[in-house]
């Protein structure tokens, strides 16, 4: 190996090191909760000095914002970005956005950040903040853009916008929270969940045959 395909691969070695780091942290949130995990034990597990996590990150609560960040939030950013087109009927880009909401829940490692918020979020109200701050708010947004766009189409009933979006979402909150509390006695089937998701909120929000234009 020449000295130039060393150095390329000792830089792509660094730039995997955030990914690899929060993937420790993860396991280690998910195992010990975040109280209990340290900068130490999360180097530990990514097999790496606890100096070189803090190349990257100057403390756990900047490791557990950026997994928010990286494994929820890029949900909402990829959806804003194209990843959920708008210029479709509203069904199938609902549908686009709760398969990525719902390949979080599925994630056994993604999951682990709600049980942070959901176990330990009374005892780090900071964590809880910036959750709710950075992320569902975004999530909110995104949704209210897509009921938007359909409204505007004639495809959605328009007092539907007077509502709280979280009660358009919240079947994907609850399969969050029983993917945490019962998945060893009783897994979802998350591809049936989805489109039962799909059916009941699409029947009471979509206005009458034919009083819309695609």
């Amino acid at each position: 190996m020449t000295n130039e395909q060393k150095t390329k691969k000792r830089q792509r070695r660094k730039d995997a090191r955030p990914e690899e780091i929060i993937a420790a942290a993860l396991k280690e949130f998910s195992e010990k909760g975040y109280a209990g995990a340290s900068i130490g034990s999360i180097a530990a597990r990514a097999n790496i000095a606890r100096s070189t996590v803090y190349l990257y990150f100057p403390d756990k609560e900047a490791v557990i914002r950026q997994a928010f960040e990286e494994r929820i939030g890029s949900i909402f950013d990829q959806a804003s970005s194209g990843a959920v087109p708008l210029d479709v009927p509203f069904e199938t880009a609902f549908r686009g956005l709760l398969s990525m909401i719902y390949g979080r829940i599925a994630n056994s490692e993604d999951i682990a950040l709600l049980k942070v918020l959901v176990v330990e979020g009374a005892q780090f109200p900071e964590l809880t903040r910036f959750y709710h701050g950075s992320i569902l708010k975004r999530a909110e947004h995104m949704l209210k853009t897509v009921l938007k766009v359909a409204v505007e189409r004639g495809e959605v009933r328009p007092e539907i916008l007077n509502y709280d979006p979280k009660l358009i979402i919240a079947p994907a909150i609850i399969a969050g929270f029983w993917q945490l509390t019962f998945s060893d006695l009783e897994p979802l089937d998350i591809p049936n969940f989805i489109e039962g998701h799909i059916d009941i909120i699409t029947r009471g929000l979509l206005s009458p045959p034919g009083n819309h234009e695609l």
